[in-house]
């Protein structure tokens, strides 16, 4: 009898002992499990994370870039309409020079002979301080066109250069330094923007 009990104890206990593995082994393997996924979805979560970042990096780039490339558009705006007005008052400047003394009685000569103006209806207009240091060469140059009725008055809206202006104010050619110069720039500009902005194009 008392080894009848001890077998049965000793069953019991070797099969609460196989049980207990069992459910160990079932413990473990379901925490394996979970350990798994939840690495699993955390690498998922990380590679999002990432690509997130990645993404937020590359429009920041593509920002900065667009920023830097609008800078360099305005400053080189900039520069360029700093150097274009530095050259139309230089422009302006050289031909003021020019449109004073000799050359501008020979200007207006050639003016006067070139546009066929009608000498009766029209009048020459100079600036006070060129009339009064050119009237006489002026009168001797023109002075057929003079005695035609051609008349030659000093003006203070014309500084440089000079003006045809019909007798009833109807119209007039303007040969003042600004205008001229307005007229040649163009000209000039695109060669000279093509110099200085070839390489920002």
């Amino acid at each position: 009898m008392a080894q009848q009990i001890q077998d049965l104890v000793a069953s019991i206990r070797k099969d609460g002992i196989e049980a207990a593995q069992k459910d160990a082994a079932n413990i473990i393997a379901d925490a394996k499990a979970q350990a798994d996924d939840i690495i699993a979805q955390a690498r998922k979560d990380a590679k999002i994370l990432v690509e997130e970042a990645q993404k937020e990096m590359d429009v920041r780039d593509q920002s900065a870039r667009a920023s830097l490339q609008q800078a360099s558009r305005d400053v080189q705006l900039s520069l360029k309409k700093a150097i274009l007005a530095q050259l139309d008052h230089l422009l302006v400047g050289k031909t003021e020079k020019a449109f004073t003394g000799k050359d501008l009685v020979s200007l207006i000569a050639q003016v006067v002979s070139a546009t066929g103006v009608e000498n009766a209806k029209s009048i020459v207009q100079v600036s006070e301080k060129e009339f009064k240091a050119l009237a006489a060469s002026l009168q001797s140059e023109l002075s057929d066109r003079i005695k035609e009725g051609l008349e030659i008055k000093p003006v203070a809206n014309v500084q440089y250069g000079f003006r045809i202006a019909d007798k009833d104010g109807s119209g007039f050619y303007d040969f003042s330094a600004e205008e001229t110069a307005l007229l040649m720039a163009p000209f000039l500009s695109p060669a000279i923007s093509e110099i200085v902005f070839a390489q920002a194009k």
